[in-house]
């Protein structure tokens, strides 16, 4: 079946048997992109890790679009550790596939950081950019069956981001190529061995050009575990896959 994430808003509104008017873009991409037919099944879901079996009653002038509630399951999907990830911008299009691969892998929120040797003119994320990446997110968290879809937060500096990380009591771990050791999938091998997991593990990653020494220094000073991904220099978008892949693995 077809998924489609629904806001929020409209969740006090689901019930088995219930009618929900489907919004305008979701009537959009069934009648004119997918181009469903009535009474076919869907899936819905919104954010709260449900997902909700539907069935479609196509309006007769196909401007709207409403869906029967039919059942109601809670797919085991998402990742018990929340996996924040903390990306320094860099071009827009690395950006986008580090986002959704991302998501499909389990990550469960994303914070854009200005560090040092972040271009301006990658800085500058303007609300039509902005609006675009969490289409992206939400897509990617449709199509690969997952009932949360994570948010992206607002850009801010470095040291503001790791500050509020220590405010929600998570462990940060800071991807740097500087650093011989430990290996990143050795600091996931023991911390998913470890009898209490961490609630939340935030995943620094560096832009273009990687971090400073003195940004990795503050960020130690500040609590943080210093790892690396290999002696090989990874693209941002690459390193960020590759370390949401392997925490995906090794964490539960």
């Amino acid at each position: 079946m077809h998924r489609f994430y629904i806001d929020t808003s409209q969740a006090s509104r689901f019930d088995i048997g219930a009618h929900i008017d489907l919004p305008q873009h979701i009537t959009h991409q069934i009648q004119n992109v997918l181009r469903l037919r009535d009474t076919e099944r869907i899936a819905l879901f919104t954010g709260d890790g449900n997902e909700w079996t539907a069935e479609l009653t196509l309006a007769s002038n196909r401007r709207n679009t409403s869906a029967r509630l039919i059942e109601v399951s809670q797919p085991k999907v998402e990742m018990a550790t929340r996996i924040s990830m903390f990306m320094a911008l860099t071009r827009p299009q690395r950006y986008e596939l580090a986002l959704a691969k991302c998501t499909e892998l389990g990550a469960y929120d994303f914070r854009p950081i200005i560090t040092e040797r972040v271009l301006k003119s990658d800085s500058k994320i303007s609300v039509n950019r902005m609006q675009r990446w969490k289409r992206i997110v939400c897509e990617a968290a449709e199509l690969s069956g997952r009932v949360h879809v994570p948010q992206i937060h607002e850009p801010t500096l470095l040291s503001n981001a790791l500050s509020n990380s220590h405010d929600d009591d998570a462990s940060v771990i800071f991807l740097w190529e500087g650093a011989s050791e430990p290996m990143f999938v050795d600091v996931m091998s023991t911390v998913g061995n470890t009898s209490e997991l961490p609630c939340k593990i935030v995943l620094v990653l560096g832009p273009v050009g990687g971090f400073s020494e003195e940004e990795a220094q503050s960020t130690v000073e500040q609590g943080a575990t210093l790892a690396s991904l290999g002696p090989r220099i990874l693209r941002t978008e690459t390193a960020a896959i590759a370390t949401m892949s392997i925490a995906a693995q090794t964490l539960p």
